[in-house]
């Protein structure tokens, strides 16, 4: 099967499609540029690939964490930053907006890659970001037809973990490029680079809840989401707590689709986390991943989407809305009740 490259474009017999490593590695290289201003850290490791730190050893920051989160998308998205009023405690708000959800949402930024050969310390790296779409190794990338092929690759590794040689070497025989290659960015929860990056999943958590009822995803044409950010813990479990929490209890996410309103109307009470949903509604998000041994992917009881979902269908013009966030949930997170 013939492939050119031109540009950030890969032709393939007479398709045009983006090359998301391509896209994503522009905002790559503005973070390396941009690195003091940023406070994030730039290391090249003895195979000559590249580690930016945003927020294990430095602090980052809300613009380190808007890049962090459209690499992760593919250069496909962008993030915005807005408020969020938790009776009365003034939060931020990450929103995002895309255009092609799935490969942005689900092909790239879902963090769904773990490499427990190379679990170090008890942890196991997480791998988001458009590498995922070459190597296409995680159930979620492996579910939609969309792959990329570039020479460069730009990877997130989510928690308190920076990558070393043997990751990067792994990660660069995967994707089928040299070890100079590979740009790996990586962020505590237990940063505001790492938190923001978490809160941004609404919609990839949405997506795939579509996927999982049956509906097509391919059908959402764009998508916007956002969740309020809780303040961030240095203590990593707390931080992954909260993070998780507010993507689930205080997403909203709105869809516009391209569909028969039936195929709406058969998954509207189902698609959002709800007490209908799920038996396992409210019971703290700690609690459920302990018993889950710290295996998010293990909870297969609770139903891994936001609270609150709206479908504009533009074949129709109607809307449909469904669900809404829980202020208590949120609260009670954070201990304030």
């Amino acid at each position: 099967m013939g492939l050119i490259c031109v540009g950030d474009w890969i032709i393939k017999k007479e398709q045009v499609m983006v090359s998301v490593n391509k896209l994503a590695m522009k905002i790559v290289r503005k973070i390396i540029k941009e690195k003091e201003t940023l406070h994030v850290g730039v290391t090249t490791l003895e195979n000559g690939s590249t580690v930016i730190d945003m927020g294990v050893n430095y602090t980052g920051g809300y613009q380190a964490a808007k890049h962090l989160a459209e690499v992760t998308l593919g250069g496909l998205g962008y993030l915005q930053y807005g408020n969020f009023d938790l009776d009365g405690i003034e939060l931020p708000q990450a929103e995002i907006y895309v255009d092609s959800p799935v490969i942005a949402c689900l092909s790239c930024q879902l963090s769904g890659w773990p490499l427990p050969e190379l679990k170090t310390d008890n942890i196991v790296p997480l791998i988001s970001g458009p590498i995922r779409t070459i190597v296409k190794e995680d159930k979620f990338a492996k579910a939609f037809p969309y792959e990329d092929r570039s020479d460069e690759v730009a990877a997130a590794l989510q928690g308190g973990l920076l990558p070393d040689v043997r990751l990067t070497d792994y990660l660069a025989s995967k994707s089928g490029v040299t070890p100079d290659k590979v740009y790996v960015l990586s962020a505590a929860t237990g940063s505001l680079a790492g938190m923001v990056n978490v809160v941004a999943r609404t919609l990839e958590t949405s997506l795939w809840r579509l996927h999982e009822l049956g509906f097509n995803p391919e059908k959402v044409i764009s998508a916007w989401g956002k969740a309020p950010i809780p303040p961030i813990a240095k203590d990593e479990y707390t931080s992954m707590i909260r993070s998780n929490t507010y993507v689930y209890y205080g997403g909203s996410v709105g869809l516009t689709v391209d569909c028969d309103d039936r195929e709406i109307t058969d998954i509207l009470t189902r698609i959002t986390l709800s007490p209908e949903t799920t038996e396992q509604y409210g019971i703290p998000f700690g609690k459920l991943l302990a018993e889950a041994n710290g295996n998010i992917f293990e909870m297969t009881k609770f139903v891994h989407s936001v609270t609150k979902v709206i479908f504009y269908n533009v074949r129709s013009g109607n809307i449909f809305t469904y669900g809404n966030i829980d202020l208590e949930v949120l609260k009670k997170c954070l201990g304030t009740i």
